[in-house]
């Protein structure tokens, strides 16, 4: 029989994705002796046991070894293609997946003190994102980040246009517009780079020469940062977001798009990053 074990980098994958799916069909009415234990309790417990699996992994962290990924589990899905459930712990990468859980358990506490509708839906979403933002920083694997990157998007696209303000729904299709023009992108980017390098993995090996490749990463990675002059959703965006989500899109997803533009375009396209890194500082400056 084969034997399965779970790293910490997948526990903090799926310890909030499990609890997205109890708060989901949790009974909101539940109660325990006199106790009304109701959903947004749950979802804060999750987050902050979550918080607590990361504080671990910090403790279990080597800091004395610069490179190498730890914490690692892979499993292969594709070996013809090398496509691989990879997931482990980079460096900076901790310190993203800290700035998450933190973040992401302060706006769960954050709906729960001020008080949200729906709440099965609301706080399963969060979570789901929590779980999303987590698997973005700890991928190891192109098509395993870009699975993550897009799921990431689905629970904000919900949160905004169901519990925004009076111009969400014009604030979600600007969201979806940009994120889905930049995403196309980077995923005939991904195919095309990883059918050439004969690999999907994000670890350093092959890189690439090919301007074309280059900018459909980067692309992607500046609209979700965002940079000028792909910034448009924005603004809409964070004015109708609830406060606690805008909280999460400037404080936590648009660290995503930088560490993609750092861990990926730059990391593996050196000689195009070269050969426009005029034109991204300028872009940057003007951001």
């Amino acid at each position: 029989m084969p034997q399965f074990h779970f790293t910490l980098a997948t526990a903090l994958i799926l310890i909030p994705a499990i609890g997205a799916l109890g708060v989901f069909v949790y009974p909101d009415e539940t109660r325990i002796g006199r106790f009304k234990a109701g959903v947004a309790p749950l979802a804060l417990l999750v987050a902050l046991v979550e918080v607590g699996v990361w504080v671990l992994a910090v403790r279990r962290f080597h800091f004395d070894i610069p490179q190498g990924i730890q914490e690692r589990q892979t499993h292969v899905w594709f070996k013809d293609i090398g496509a691989a459930y990879d997931v482990g712990i980079w460096g900076p990468g901790l310190w993203l997946v800290g700035l998450a859980v933190v973040v992401m358990a302060a706006a769960i506490g954050y709906a729960y003190w001020s008080g949200r509708d729906r709440t099965n839906a609301y706080y399963g979403l969060m979570l789901l994102l929590t779980s999303a933002i987590v698997g973005v920083f700890l991928a190891q694997d192109l098509l395993l980040f870009y699975a993550f990157f897009e799921a990431m998007l689905i629970p904000l696209y919900v949160l905004v246009g169901v519990w925004g303000g009076p111009n969400r729904v014009r604030a979600t299709v600007t969201f979806v517009i940009y994120t889905m023009a930049g995403s196309l992108l980077m995923l005939g980017s991904i195919i095309v780079y990883g059918l050439q390098a004969g690999s999907f993995a994000m670890t350093p090996g092959a890189g690439s020469a090919s301007n074309w490749i280059f900018l459909g990463f980067a692309i992607a990675f500046i609209v979700k940062a965002p940079v000028f002059p792909f910034h448009g959703w924005l603004s809409d965006a964070y004015r109708e977001a609830p406060p606690e989500v805008t909280a999460v899109l400037s404080g936590v997803i648009a660290k995503a798009g930088t560490y993609g533009m750092l861990r990926i375009a730059i990391t593996k396209f050196p000689e195009p990053t070269s050969y426009y890194r005029t034109l991204f500082l300028t872009l940057a400056a003007a951001a």
